[in-house]
């Protein structure tokens, strides 16, 4: 369904993994694409593996710079003259014992996963609401709405921007604006999938980036505010983070999280 068709995206983290894939599914709805990333050989990979007449200018752009940013809305602008849909994908996933994380590393984590797709937003915002239409789409994570132990500043990272997804979408309810967060669980191919051999317990479960990918569809036809991606239930765990972070604790632990991740964060590179 070309439900997209004449609609400009910037699509962050585009170069890789569900940056790509998301990519194809945003040019096989009919979207207008700017793709951005670090690694502009990628992007440029990506941009050639299109479907044939896809409209696609490819941004070398680190997203934790400000001159960076602004020259990604500069190009997005002068080519296709508005942005109707920012999806911040771009993101940084460590797990490691947290008193033995690099320090420096912490605060990447944050710019990356969460002060930038922040002020991504802050920069598109205004003309959005000028006319009175626009989505903004947050990839977060369900480490984030459940805490992941092992990965404490990526779920914080990612926590901090489900919650502000959440609370930027009431404020701008009724405006024409919307904004929705996608929290996936583990994605096959990505991250410490793509780094490690690893299984992630049977009791959660494993989706894969075309699943991710077309819950970002889903959220810009529909509007939704939050979609999770995961193929076992999830939503009994996130409600009782909330009523008892204790109780949540113990069916982590019977679920066999807390051991498997633990597994991961004694593997060096992960």
């Amino acid at each position: 369904m070309q439900q997209l068709t004449g609609k400009a995206v910037i699509l962050t983290g585009a170069s890789q993994g569900l940056g790509a894939v998301t990519a194809h599914a945003l040019a096989a709805a009919g979207a207008d694409l700017v793709l951005a990333a670090r690694s502009g050989d990628k992007l440029t990979e990506v941009a050639h593996s299109l479907p044939a007449g896809t409209r696609v200018i490819t941004v070398r752009c680190d997203v934790t710079e400000a001159s960076d940013r602004e020259a990604l809305v500069h190009a997005a602008l002068e080519t296709f003259g508005r942005v109707d849909v920012l999806v911040n994908n771009a993101g940084i996933e460590e797990l490691c014992f947290y008193a033995e994380q690099d320090p420096a590393v912490i605060p990447q984590v944050i710019e990356t996963n969460l002060i930038a797709p922040m002020l991504l937003a802050r920069a598109l915002l205004p003309a959005m609401l000028a006319r009175g239409s626009g989505h903004i789409v947050n990839i977060a994570s369900l480490a984030g709405r459940t805490g992941m132990p092992f990965g404490a500043a990526y779920s914080g990272s990612k926590g901090g921007l489900a919650e502000w997804s959440i609370s930027l979408a009431a404020e701008l309810s009724g405006s024409g604006v919307a904004v929705s967060v996608v929290c996936p669980g583990f994605v096959d191919g990505t991250g410490m999938f793509s780094r490690k051999h690893v299984d992630a317990p049977k009791s959660l479960g494993v989706s894969h980036p075309e699943e991710v990918a077309q819950a970002v569809l889903k959220v810009l036809e529909t509007r939704k505010v939050e979609v999770v991606v995961n193929p076992k239930p999830v939503r009994l765990l996130m409600a009782l983070r909330a009523l008892s972070p204790e109780t949540a604790l113990a069916l982590s632990r019977k679920l066999g999280l807390l051991d498997f991740l633990k597994r991961i964060a004694r593997r060096p590179g992960v």
